[in-house]
């Protein structure tokens, strides 16, 4: 997913920049590891931080409301290198990954799309599994491999999901950077990735860590694994590229607001795990 809408935005966490080369990604987040170090217990205090005002530019009623930070209250210790690099996905999104996105779901009808999109979930379902055994969670661990035997074979290589469909086995996708916050993790300092965008240093850690538990780069050679790489980054973009360029144009610092949007996310999620521990201790 090269930028984030949700939050997870979730969101969906996967997909991306896995055609980059190793090296050079495990290079960077050593770095940017090194030069965050200092910065991140003041962000820890900054994800609790109150949201105070509203984005300039309001949406309508059925796009998403973005909330505004004070500098004082959230730091950016790497701001200059967020911004060169959301500027080179600006432009990449809009000049590359954008009409590519428009003429995919131009040309290809909404079952091939979702054919497409099933194939690629499916065959990363080793990054689920594993990343759900080091959570000790050995039964979501079970259903994903139920559901990855089922819809690899009778579903096709992944094309099809009689797993869900006929078995009622849900889709249960988690990665590397929810086993770090399930062992204690925080966030880190924002960080904008090339070709996902925004971001942060525990989920850009676990972007390199689950691209080692991808099947695609073991079962395929290059320049083969780089083209599925881009296919998969692409179809992962396509649902995504028209509200990308409704939102950038209702901003006055796209950067800005997309981080904010980002960090709202974050604030959202927390809230919601708070409620639902309360809740869960009160039903004890």
């Amino acid at each position: 997913m090269p930028f984030i809408l949700q939050h997870s935005a979730q969101p969906s966490r996967l997909s991306g920049v896995y055609h980059l080369p190793v090296q050079v990604l495990l290079r960077v987040f050593f770095l940017l590891a090194i030069l965050s170090n200092n910065a991140c217990a003041a962000n820890q205090d900054s994800e609790t931080a109150t949201p105070v005002t509203r984005a300039e530019n309001t949406l309508s009623d059925d796009e998403i409301t973005v909330v505004s930070y004070e500098e004082s209250e959230y730091k950016d210790p790497l701001m200059g290198f967020n911004r060169a690099m959301f500027a080179f996905n600006d432009f990449s999104y809009r000049y590359v990954l954008i009409p590519v996105a428009k003429t995919y779901n131009y040309i290809a009808p909404q079952p091939v799309r979702t054919g497409v999109s099933n194939v690629f979930a499916n065959i990363k379902a080793p990054i689920h599994i594993i990343n759900h055994l080091l959570q000790w969670e050995p039964s979501k661990a079970g259903t994903t491999t139920a559901r990855f035997l089922i819809n690899t074979t009778v579903g096709i290589a992944g094309i099809f999901d009689p797993a869900n469909d006929w078995f009622d086995l849900k889709k249960d996708e988690t990665g590397f950077s929810d086993t770090l916050a399930d062992y204690g993790s925080g966030y880190g300092s924002y960080l904008v990735l090339p070709f996902i965008g925004p971001s942060d240093l525990r989920s850009g850690t676990g972007v390199v860590a689950d691209y080692f538990l991808n099947p695609i780069p073991y079962i395929t050679e290059q320049p083969d694994t780089t083209y599925i790489m881009a296919a998969d980054a692409a179809q992962g973009f396509a649902p995504k590229a028209e509200t990308y360029e409704t939102l950038r144009a209702k901003s006055d610092d796209p950067y800005l607001f997309f981080r904010n949007m980002y960090l709202q996310g974050l604030l959202r999620d927390q809230q919601f795990k708070t409620d639902d521990a309360k809740t869960n201790t009160t039903e004890k």
